[in-house]
């Protein structure tokens, strides 16, 4: 494994990471992570590149038990896989949530201690966003009907992105 800070402005950081060598079930894989985000987001973007044929790569958000799962209504385009309640450090309020196309999605499932999104690469690459909010940050989200509509504004700004042409 090796791993690099490519940048760290002060409008974006990104983080990539190599893996070597990584065994899942029968195959080996090379993975490249690349983890990025912007000033005043919450929202870290996942960029994946994997070497070899994955069926499938997972991700997910920790089950606790003063938590309720959340999941996006919308059945097309971004959507999300959130978990609200009492989970930080501090034992106070926090929301997490994983962002994910809808046509990478091959399953939404769980274990005993996760809820899990099963995504399919395409093309070798994936794409997703996870983020949380956290009651006692500046401009705090405070409840949980105020995460989902945070939830929501995000998935459309998702859905709809802002295109810069010269």
């Amino acid at each position: 494994m090796s791993c690099e800070i490519v940048l760290n402005k002060p409008l974006e950081s990104l983080i990539r990471t190599k893996y070597y060598g990584w065994k899942v079930g029968s195959g080996t894989y090379n993975l490249t992570s690349e983890l990025s985000i912007y000033a005043g987001s919450r929202m870290t973007h996942h960029a994946l590149q994997i070497e070899g044929n994955a069926e499938n790569l997972c991700t997910g958000v920790i089950k606790l038990p003063d938590t309720e799962l959340i999941q996006s209504g919308k059945k097309e385009g971004w959507m999300y896989l959130a978990t609200y309640g009492k989970q930080s450090l501090a034992n106070d309020l926090l929301g997490m949530a994983v962002l994910f196309n809808q046509k990478d999605l091959i399953e939404l499932t769980e274990d005993k201690l996760s809820y899990v999104v099963v995504l399919k690469p395409e093309n070798s690459q994936l794409n997703y966003h996870f983020l949380a909010a956290w009651e006692q940050e500046p401009n705090a989200i405070k409840t949980k009907d105020e995460f989902v509509l945070y939830l929501n504004e995000v998935v459309k700004k998702l859905d709809h992105p802002i295109i810069i042409e010269k």
